[in-house]
């Protein structure tokens, strides 16, 4: 075994060690797009990743996060603030594929008094023009869900939103638009 997956196998046992609270996977799907991510609660941080993959639109993009949260979950509303790096891959005809941005932004979830295993969530990041790289002038990636507790620990939802790209030539590419069923588990 090289240097490189001793280091890497390391790195994965101290993350997975150091995870003592809830962490989170969740997916959604439409007949173009899939779109799945993983979030690591710390107490009052997390580290999250994310790819979306839009077929119609040929755009694949990616992130990791990391956020501050909301570590009380006995109310209604958990909020979470951040920064996630995106990588963009679009299929452009006159210009570089690949596009790096770094977008500011946060998560919140209201669950229902009256009807517990309802709630509302919503997500908003985005990447102005100086924290956008490459041939890419901005970003910005939103997500509405009503959710219902199905279980303890899953919900499921229906969820729109939206990932929009502005190019410095502006070209434009949306991806990840319209509506989706999903899944929520936590672990």
């Amino acid at each position: 075994m090289n240097f490189t997956h001793k280091t890497l196998l390391l790195a994965v046992g101290i993350l997975g060690s150091s995870i003592v609270n809830a962490s989170t996977a969740d997916v959604a799907l439409t007949n173009e797009t899939v779109k799945g991510g993983l979030n690591f609660n710390m107490g009052t941080f997390g580290i999250g990743a994310g790819m979306s993959y839009d077929k119609d639109k040929s755009v694949t993009t990616a992130h990791i996060g990391l956020g501050v949260e909301d570590s009380d979950t006995s109310g209604p509303l958990q909020v979470g603030l951040g920064v996630r790096l995106y990588g963009v891959d679009a299929d452009l005809k006159d210009n570089d594929d690949v596009s790096v941005a770094l977008a500011l932004g946060g998560w919140y979830r209201y669950t229902l008094p009256q009807a517990n295993r309802l709630s509302i969530f919503g997500s908003l990041y985005y990447a102005p023009q100086v924290l956008s790289f490459t041939n890419l002038d901005h970003m910005y990636v939103y997500e509405l869900r009503a959710e219902y507790m199905t279980m303890r620990n899953a919900r499921a939802f229906i969820s729109y939103g939206k990932t929009e790209i502005i190019y410095d030539n502006d070209t434009r590419k949306e991806a990840n638009n319209g509506f989706a069923i999903g899944a929520t588990v936590d672990f």
